[in-house]
């Protein structure tokens, strides 16, 4: 009984390992120690560290707002559901974070079919909800800020890193996942348990992602302000996955928030606003005088517009497979759709010049009798910008004219591919009457043969031993 007695502590002590270290494997969120509890989620910034999660049952969140229609339960928010697809949803945070040091923990939960159809995003962007919505990586909008997107791309799966200063418009790239600054592979679909993603940021080592307590990647060029907002927002394809998120909780070490603090970060807030929209406005002046000076500068000897993009016309007969047609047809799209842009970019030009001309002749109509000078000069500003719409019309004329004379080029080469093609094939192909008589020909050589030869073997003598 003694050995017993000593073998027991050992033993159990092994089992307690042998549990922590499985339930690691698994993905266990918690604490190593059964006796350590999680760490104090501010919950200004979280939800699912309590349950219910939503105290209205399910129609808000505290200190969140929610876009589109996630099924809210007592202990998770299914963001898209299994049936049906297309479906789009996100919670942003209402409350900007005044923190520079923080970690966030988000566990989740993806099921779906044997193929990948969704995304899952975690933002921290400036602006919020009203910048970015329900968008995903690929069709948002400029923002500032970060974004970690979970997909799965050619049968594996992904997480990556984005970063924006509000000069790149994702939805307009034609290959989004060469802007990521940081990615990994990932299994996270139809697991039967919890993943738990963790985003770790201090302003003096950098930012690292984990994925159940594994290293995903981490970088110490990442510098991200305070008084940002964070978000979550999930998209399924016509093929759904069902994301289901368990907890959005972050963790700081600074005090939390009361309420009048809240409230005073509200004002915080709008007076963010207010400085954007002031910058919003000078932007806007400023290409106001871009425009003014590109005017002035037409004002000289016009050049016929001619497009960067312009593609030279090609001989049907130079292509020889159904890959050369495709790319020639590729690039040719590709090189209207770039001329459709630059006619979209003049007819905003046109537009802009009209908008102002109607807010001068607005602001003219309050004039009263003793600013007849000041209107006389405001009339002949009028006048000559008239003058310069109406040269910024012909030279869009000239240009709308070049572009329907390119499409009707293309349209008219595209129509008659066929016939090319096939003329091609009858003149340079191998002519069909001459291959048969070639085979008539040697057929009644080896007829003539054949009867040469056997007349010669009947007339030859015949040997008798």
């Amino acid at each position: 009984m003694a050995p017993l007695r000593t073998l027991l502590p050992a033993l159990g002590l092994w089992l307690l390992q042998a549990g922590q270290a499985h339930a690691r494997a698994q993905g266990y969120a918690g604490a190593d120690h059964p006796f350590q509890t999680e760490p104090n989620y501010d919950p200004t910034f979280s939800f699912g560290h309590q349950h219910p999660i939503s105290l209205d049952g399910g129609k808000s969140i505290k200190n969140f707002e929610i876009l589109g229609s996630p099924q809210i339960l007592s202990d998770r928010v299914l963001l898209t559901p299994p049936q049906p697809g297309n479906q789009r949803s996100a919670i942003w945070s209402t409350v900007s974070n005044h923190n520079e040091d923080w970690e966030l923990h988000v566990p989740f939960r993806v099921s779906g079919g044997e193929r990948s159809g969704g995304s899952l995003q975690i933002w921290y962007t400036h602006r919020g909800a009203p910048t970015t919505g329900t968008s995903t990586i690929y069709s948002a909008k400029p923002f500032e800020g970060l974004a970690i997107v979970i997909d799965s791309s050619s049968g594996s799966g992904n997480i990556r890193g984005y970063l924006n200063d509000g000069s790149t418009d994702y939805s307009i790239h034609h290959h989004t996942q060469s802007l990521a600054f940081g990615q990994c592979n990932a299994v996270y679909r139809n697991l039967g348990r919890l993943s738990d993603l963790k985003v770790y940021y201090k302003k003096e080592i950098g930012l690292k992602v984990l994925l159940d307590d594994h290293l995903c990647f981490e970088t110490n060029k990442v510098q991200l302000p305070s008084y940002y907002r964070w978000g979550i927002s999930a998209a399924s394809a016509e093929n759904p996955d069902s994301f289901e998120v368990f907890g959005f909780k972050v963790h700081v070490d600074e005090v939390k928030l009361t309420h009048d603090e809240i409230e005073a970060q509200k004002v915080v807030n709008n007076e963010q606003q207010d400085t954007q929209r002031f910058l919003d406005e000078e932007r806007q002046r400023r290409n106001k005088e871009t425009a003014q000076n590109s005017a002035r500068m037409a004002e000289g000897k016009h050049k016929e517009f001619h497009s960067q993009y312009e593609y030279k016309d090609e001989d049907a007969k130079a292509f020889k497979d159904n890959n050369a047609q495709f790319s020639d047809l590729h690039l040719r799209m590709q090189a209207m759709t770039h001329q459709i842009a630059e006619v979209q970019k003049v007819t905003g030009e046109i537009s802009y010049t009209v908008r102002h001309l109607s807010e001068l002749i607005g602001e003219l109509s309050g004039v009263g009798q003793d600013n007849h000078g000041k209107l006389g000069v405001n009339l002949g500003q009028i006048h000559d910008r008239i003058n310069h719409m109406e040269k910024t019309f012909e030279n869009f004329e000239r240009s709308l004219r070049h572009e329907g004379e390119k499409i009707n080029q293309l349209r008219d080469h595209h129509e008659n591919l066929p016939n090319h093609i096939k003329d091609a094939m009858t003149t340079h192909g191998p002519r069909m009457g001459f291959s048969i008589s070639i085979l008539i020909v040697f057929q009644v050589m080896l007829a003539i043969a054949y009867v040469f030869y056997k007349r010669r073997k009947n007339m030859a003598p015949k040997k008798y031993l």
